[in-house]
Order: structure tokens, then sequence, then C-alpha cells
């Protein structure tokens, strides 16, 4: 399983761009700005979205990708989130007013199909398993946990503590876990009152796992991702730590 990081900023700047991760080519994994860096080939490629939250820089690239392929595009791309993330995109994206609305569009067949999900749900997504799993942010949110068959990882989605993920990391042991660590500990409550993670709060979280898989730091707020990396690695020198960077590509062999 490949994993390009087409983004993975917690802001944005010079060669910063925001959640964006694509998967085999065909199944994006949120929609920031990263999108803007996929040629239209590539773009025509997406068959899937899954959607872990409405924040902006979750889904600004998904009304700006339909807009690109408009013309050219050969089929519908499925696009799946939970209940109220979808009814955010039909009322404040979709609306004629800020975008056109693209679940009408064209007419005879829309260019996307909403799909609503839920935490537990197990969905088939191409050839792959993509189960929804819970998180803890202040908007309705959910991280996935995507297994081929042969590999898994897990993306938290934005979170902070979350006791209810770990019993499903110990079962389903993963190999990587990519996890949201956007402030440095001497931003603790302001991470705590914007459903974030510090290294502190992290290692706290990661004392509940049973196993030892690649772990994999994302969304570090610009200008401190050096610190949060100094945190995490003194705080955790047992686990084997890395920060997400945009532009990698992780293969799942």
């Amino acid at each position: 399983m490949k994993i390009e990081i087409l983004g993975c900023s917690g802001g944005i700047g010079p060669g910063l761009k925001t959640t964006t991760f694509l998967i085999d080519d065909s199944l994006l994994l949120d929609a920031g700005t990263g999108v803007e860096l996929l040629s239209m080939e590539r773009l025509l490629g997406i068959r899937d979205v899954v959607i872990t939250h409405g924040h902006l820089d979750h889904i600004i690239g998904l009304p700006l990708m339909l807009a690109t392929i408009f013309d050219s595009h050969r089929k519908p791309v499925n696009v799946y989130a939970q209940p109220a993330v979808i009814s955010a995109l039909e009322q404040h994206v979709f609306n004629w007013t800020i975008w056109p609305d693209y679940t009408q569009l064209p007419e005879q067949q829309p260019i996307i199909n909403l799909h609503p999900i839920e935490v537990g749900d197990v969905l088939t997504i191409q050839d792959k398993t993509v189960e929804v799993i819970p998180a803890e942010h202040p908007t309705p949110t959910v991280g996935y946990l995507i297994n081929n068959g042969h590999n898994s990882f897990v993306f938290t989605g934005d979170t902070g503590t979350n006791d209810k993920l770990w019993p499903i990391l110990n079962q389903r042991k993963p190999d990587l876990l990519i996890i949201d660590v956007s402030f440095a500990d001497e931003s603790d409550k302001l991470a705590r009152a914007s459903g974030h993670l510090t290294p502190s709060l992290l290692t706290g979280q990661l004392d509940q796992l049973e196993h030892n898989p690649r772990i994999a730091i994302t969304h570090l707020k610009p200008g401190v991702e050096d610190s949060i990396m100094q945190q995490c690695r003194r705080l955790l020198p047992q686990r084997q730590i890395d920060r997400l960077h945009q532009g990698e590509v992780i293969t799942l062999d």
C-alpha cells in the first residue's frame, strides 16, 4: 500500500500544505490544500474521498478539485463523511453562494456521490477495508483504519485525548499510526481547548498502546515543528517516532 503525503501541516506558509493523503493513487484521505499538487490526470484518477471532519484545512481542496475536473471527469467521485459533515458541505460549500452545487451537477449524473458514515462502520472501498474509528475534537470528527489485506495504517484525524481509540488499535495492531500532535507542551491549554495533542498528552495516550508500530506525527503548527519533535523524542525514546513530511511516500509491504 502506497501512502503519498501531499500535505500534513497544521497551517499554511511557504512549502506547507494542509492534510491530504493519497493512497494507491485513487483513494484520497482528507482534501486539504495538498490537492493542488496533483496534475489533471492524477486528479481524474481519484475515485473515492474519505473525510475526517469539516474544518476548512481538511476539505478546501474538494470543491476546487471538482471544479478542475468537471469537464473531463469520467465517473462520479464517491465522498464518505459523517452526516454532520455532509450537511455542512451541502449548506455551506455546495450552495451556489460559496461554490456551485456539485451534488446536482451535471443534472443527469452529478459529479459527486455523498455517502454518510458513522463510527464503527466498516466500508469496502476499492480493494481496501476502511474502518471508521472514534476521534475527539470540537466538531464531529472520525479517524480511519485502512487495511489492504496485507498491511494497515491508522490516521487519527484531528484529535485530543481519545481513550476509545487504543483498545481498537490494540486489537487491530496497525503497522503505522499517523497521529495529530499540533502543539508543543508550552501550549497545553490551547491544545486541550482546540482538541489536539501535545507531546506530553501523546505520551499519556501511547501508554495504552500495547504494540510498537511506526508512529508518524502530523498536523504540526508552523514554527514549532522542531520543538514538538524534540519533546516527542525526549519523552518517548522507546517508540519509533518520526515527523511526517510533505512529499514523502510511505510504502507498507
